[in-house]
């Protein structure tokens, strides 16, 4: 005879499996790479930082297109966390979603698992779970960037302080656990010769300058 208990339990962990393969599938899609081929008819993981995600599809192809590209990403995260909201999902399943799409821009499966770094759809996300949590990073961001002067060490710090902020401002291990595998999975994209930050600031003297400016050219 059919184990009643078992079987339910084995029905509860339906969600949050579905929402996980949902989630990584909705992160998956590669715009920036369509984006790339459609305007410019080259490979963006050939290109400039190789990164399949806003700031070098707004380097290497155009600045509209990054900023097509920056929306969508942020249509991502927003529905990694409304979706199972509205759902009435707990934090479990809204945990698993997030660290879905984000693994899903990281590495699509459509790309051969080589993607963008998925910045823009983790925050998206982070500032509907706790915009408080997401403004105190932001200011630890800030706070490094002003005294050691480099972005990429800034952002470094910023990462290794991630779970313990959202942890205690949340007070959720879910949250904290969750803000911990992010940072992970961000430090593991975070290479200097693959930063599309330190690239803009080699051939650009301001931000601002770069947004007026034309794409650059790869060789």
């Amino acid at each position: 005879m059919m184990n009643l208990p078992a079987v339910n339990e084995v029905l509860k962990l339906l969600p949050p499996i579905g929402g996980f393969v949902a989630a990584y599938i909705l992160g998956s899609f590669p715009e920036a790479w369509l984006l790339a081929r459609w305007l410019i008819g080259d490979d963006l993981r050939k290109v400039g930082s190789g990164n399949v995600g806003v700031m070098n599809t707004a380097v290497s192809v155009t600045r509209w297109a990054g900023l097509l590209v920056f929306l969508v990403e942020i249509i991502k995260g927003v529905l990694a966390v409304s979706i199972p909201r509205l759902l009435g999902a707990g934090d479990l399943t809204i945990c698993l979603c997030v660290v879905a799409v984000v693994i899903g821009v990281r590495w699509p499966i459509w790309l051969g698992f080589k993607g963008g770094r998925a910045n823009t759809a983790g925050m998206a996300a982070f500032a509907l779970i706790s915009p408080i949590a997401l403004l105190l990073s932001l200011s630890v961001w800030i706070m490094a960037r002003l005294c050691l002067k480099d972005s990429f060490n800034s952002t470094r710090m910023t990462l290794f302080s991630l779970p313990l902020i959202f942890g205690l401002v949340t007070q959720s291990w879910w949250f904290g656990l969750t803000g911990l595998v992010l940072s992970l999975v961000y430090l593991s994209a975070q290479q200097p010769k693959s930063d599309d930050h330190q690239i803009i600031k080699q051939h650009w003297t301001s931000f601002l300058k770069f947004l007026t400016s034309p794409r650059r050219r790869n060789n």
